[in-house]
């Protein structure tokens, strides 16, 4: 993707355990970028931030928020603007990919 030649890009973000990265505030070296560049997801994150925490998966292929509900999240997704498409799923600790290998 086109974020990956982006010149602002950071280079030098240390490598952090799983165990490191549950215990420190959520940042992702793309999102300034894919924001900047697409303002598709900029106009997605700063409206979902109004009701929840939000945040690209990667480098933005997908924006994500998180609920306290599932009825918290229908009711968002029901005030979605028209051009965009969402839905409602739960988030699983251990993908089902994972669980079928075990």
């Amino acid at each position: 993707p086109v974020i990956f030649k982006d010149p602002e890009l950071p280079r030098n973000t240390p490598k952090r355990s799983i165990e490191t990265l549950l215990k420190c505030e959520f940042s992702n070296d793309c999102e300034v970028i894919a924001r900047k560049r697409f303002r598709e997801v900029d106009a997605v994150l700063s409206w979902l931030l109004e009701y929840a925490p939000s945040r690209l998966t990667g480098t933005g292929a997908c924006v994500f928020a998180e609920f306290d509900t599932e009825s918290e999240a229908r009711q968002v997704l029901e005030q979605a603007p028209e051009w965009l498409n969402g839905f409602v799923v739960k988030g699983v600790n251990l993908s089902p990919l994972h669980r079928a290998m075990l």
